[in-house]
């Protein structure tokens, strides 16, 4: 997730064309797709996991300055510590394609039109579907601020 000043309370949509879930492989080519999709997923779920980990910290931070007495308050080092400490949540959906039984390995380089159309169609009806869950815009109340979803999978990660 890019870095934007002011931080604000935000609902992002994390779009992955490969998913880590999947059948076993049962020759060399669906090897060569499984290993794609647990690569590239892995490196979201890593990126997500790191984000968390920061949002923990922000919030920690914040809960520090605010018990600081007001000397302290005011010094520079609280200053500059302040303006990366916030409670700002987050609400990460992901919207995880779900490959046809059809497409192979090409995933990350077959950008036909009728692949983009039928990609665009299902992660619009993904987007719309998600945005009916109720939990998706509720505040997070967990450290870090942060809620993750996949309502394709199992409702909520």
């Amino acid at each position: 997730m890019a870095e934007s000043r002011p931080r604000q309370d935000t609902l992002a949509f994390q779009v992955d064309l490969w998913s880590a879930r999947g059948e076993f492989p049962g020759n060399l080519t669906e090897v060569a797709t499984r290993q794609k999709e647990i690569q590239y997923s892995s490196r979201t779920r890593a990126n997500t996991d790191q984000f968390k980990r920061l949002q923990e910290l922000r919030y920690a931070l914040a809960a520090l300055l605010d018990k600081l007495p007001e000397n302290l308050k005011a010094s520079e080092e609280a200053r500059m510590l302040r303006s990366v400490a916030d409670r700002k949540i987050y609400n990460i959906v992901h919207l995880i394609y779900r490959s046809k039984h059809y497409e192979g390995n090409s995933k990350d380089y077959e950008f036909s039109r009728l692949t983009m159309e039928e990609h665009w169609r299902a992660g619009f009806h993904d987007a719309v579907r998600t945005l009916r869950h109720q939990g998706v815009l509720e505040r997070p109340n967990n450290l870090e601020g942060v809620s993750t979803f996949d309502l394709t999978h199992d409702d909520r990660e």
